[in-house]
């Protein structure tokens, strides 16, 4: 049984990763460059979007943090932002969207976190 969840487990890591992957591989819906430190916009980002009844799950990139969304543990990823400290002192935040509903208050609350 503990192998058969294991599995489980597994696979819906992996579909949660194929579905930021797919996500990522489309235009992004906004893209904002700013001031503000890429730990204190995904701070911000992350107390904004908790005021609706989503899940966040936080990701490590190789160059910066994702914020991702779902409905539900099980869900697929319906927006994300990457959040990536850039040269110079700013910080870039790539919004990515599948929301079914319009998202208009998501990508304004990264833009406002910037």
């Amino acid at each position: 049984m503990k192998r058969y969840m294991a599995g489980i487990i597994a696979v819906t890591l992996l579909s949660a990763c194929s579905s930021a992957g797919k996500l990522r591989d489309t235009v992004p819906t906004a893209v904002y460059v700013g001031s503000s430190s890429a730990s204190d916009v995904i701070s911000c980002v992350s107390n904004a979007w908790a005021t609706k009844h989503f899940q966040i799950d936080t990701v490590p990139l190789p160059s910066g943090t994702s914020l991702q969304l779902r409905e539900n543990d099980s869900g697929p990823v319906l927006a994300l932002v990457d959040v990536t400290p850039t040269a110079g002192g700013t910080t870039t935040a790539k919004y990515y969207s599948q929301m079914p509903d319009d998202d208009t208050w998501f990508f304004q609350q990264v833009k406002s976190c910037m």
